[in-house]
């Protein structure tokens, strides 16, 4: 790894794929426009040969340049930095300060696995780079050296710190000086497993993670390529033959989309999330997950800027929630640009504190009790509620007579939201952290957030929130272009003023409780 290393021989051929992934499209809508005529067979040779010409010349053009690209790409580790170069006529180079990288991350597609290649993903706060391909053995021994280079760095800076002003050693030195004494090397600590998903678990997992969403959106994602309006009626005068009443062949068919894109969709977050494994080693976590494309991120637990709980209603009778940190990075290299590390997507309440007591031992979780007064209550609703009603009104009007029996069930839906919402936002303030609750639709995010890593404080009202005397607080920590921030909506004023207190003047006074709390979780 000192001396430039070139990417793995399948890289080459990955050239071409890419030629026609990128082109596959664009294929696909020619054909798919020309259909009736190719169907027909009153097609000329000359048509066939003129774009088999032109989208072999578009992938070797393409395919080459990217081919030409991937040869000439070299990386290497000097005087402690990652060093990757690349370019055709123009040649770039990046430097990436070993000490700042904060995440090593590689994936296995299922092309990749087949000849030991990896795609490897180094980040640091400020850039990125995304590698492919390499080979597997090169991206770990990559991971390993750059760990132990980070250990060698904070190790040294350790011993600098321990050296007192007017320190010095006798001289000429003695013989048999403890200096002299061969240094004992320290083994070097493999990757501890701290947690993994049980099979039942996973399984439980992916029936309450949205699954029907992760179907629709890849349905829509095809519809968009080929055309939605054809696939839906072809989808719906099918069961029209079936079913003579058109309500009951629409109800029939709405009710088969939704159980088989809901069973499809627990199929993939499974196969997504399978064997998902939470590891550590000194101050760094790892996890890795997936069965066909496997995948492996990693995060430095001292560039963590706040931790995430979350859970949804449903989990949350059962007793599960998810946990995920956000780092720093502000890069748009690789094809996941967020800056929140899932830690673990599916963990017994119980279990999770154990986990965070493990890696971060500097936080204290404290869950917020509600500081929504009854008069912010219906804030969380009465405008959802208003659109709802026009809504309704215009459906029932122009197009179904019964619209009102579905307008009165999304109202109901829409309050219950509300209220859920308001019960379950508040904060609680100890010493120099803040836990903050907040909501989305049926769903809470528990932020837990250290003084020194907040960037900014804002506070958010308007002359009807100023009348009532609430008005809304956000937090903000660093991470990406526009940061993780947690809101606390429709609180007291004087609330408000206590965590802009905290904000200003920060804390580590050992203060007690700001706002009564219990100690864990509520059920």
């Amino acid at each position: 790894m000192y001396s430039p290393q070139k990417l793995h021989p399948i890289a080459y051929l990955g050239s071409v794929v890419n030629a026609f992934r990128n082109l596959w499209i664009p294929l696909i809508i020619v054909f798919f426009n020309q259909r009736e005529t190719i169907m027909s067979g009153n097609i000329s040779l000359t048509w066939i040969v003129a774009v088999a010409g032109i989208f072999l010349l578009l992938v070797i053009l393409f395919g080459g340049l990217d081919f030409i690209n991937k040869y000439r790409t070299r990386f290497w580790i000097e005087d402690g930095k990652f060093v990757y170069k690349d370019g055709i006529l123009t040649r770039r180079e990046k430097e990436f300060d070993i000490e700042r990288i904060q995440s090593i991350d590689f994936s296995e597609p299922i092309f990749h696995r087949l000849f030991k290649a990896v795609k490897l993903q180094v980040f640091t706060p400020g850039e990125g780079i995304v590698i492919d391909t390499m080979k597997k053995t090169q991206a770990e021994a990559l991971q390993s050296i750059i760990y132990d280079e980070q250990e060698k760095i904070a190790q040294n800076k350790k011993d600098v710190e321990n050296v007192r002003v007017g320190d010095a050693s006798a001289w000429p030195r003695e013989a048999g000086a403890a200096s002299d004494a061969p240094v004992e090397a320290q083994p070097k600590r493999n990757f501890e497993v701290l947690h993994r998903l049980k099979r039942g678990e996973l399984l439980l997992m992916s029936m309450t993670s949205g699954a029907l969403g992760a179907f629709v959106a890849i349905i829509f994602a095809v519809l968009n390529i080929i055309g939605a309006q054809f696939i839906v009626e072809r989808y719906i005068d099918y069961f029209g033959t079936i079913f003579q009443n058109s309500m009951i062949a629409l109800s029939v068919a709405a009710i088969f989309f939704v159980v088989v894109g809901y069973s499809i969709g627990v199929l993939i977050l499974y196969i997504k999330y399978h064997d998902y494994t939470l590891y550590k080693k000194d101050d760094d976590l790892a996890v890795e997950y997936g069965l066909l494309e496997k995948k492996h991120k990693s995060v430095n637990i001292k560039r963590v800027q706040n931790i995430i709980i979350r859970d949804s209603l449903l989990r949350r009778m059962i007793g599960y929630y998810s946990l995920s940190v956000t780092i720093t990075s502000d890069t748009f290299e690789g094809e996941d640009t967020s800056s929140t590390v899932e830690v673990m997507p599916f963990i017994k309440r119980d279990t999770l504190y154990g986990i965070i007591e493990e890696i971060l031992p500097n936080y204290e979780v404290i869950k917020p009790e509600s500081s929504v007064p009854l008069r912010g209550y219906r804030r969380y609703f009465q405008i959802s509620t208003l659109s709802l009603i026009l809504i309704t009104a215009l459906v029932q009007y122009f197009l179904l007579s019964w619209g009102w029996i579905l307008g009165l069930a999304a109202l109901g839906i829409t309050i219950a939201a509300g209220v859920y919402a308001a019960r379950n936002n508040g904060y609680a303030i100890t010493g120099d952290e803040i836990n903050m609750l907040t909501t989305g639709f049926f769903t809470r995010n528990h932020f837990v957030i250290k003084h020194d890593k907040v960037i900014e404080g804002r506070i958010t009202e308007n002359p009807f929130l100023i009348r009532s005397k609430l008005a809304n607080i956000s937090v903000t920590t660093a991470a990406g272009i526009v940061g993780s921030t947690a809101t606390v909506r429709f609180i007291e004023r004087r609330d408000i003023d206590i965590i802009w207190d905290w904000i200003k003047e920060g804390g580590g006074r050992n203060e007690e409780n700001l706002s009564e709390s219990d100690q864990t979780m509520e059920d």
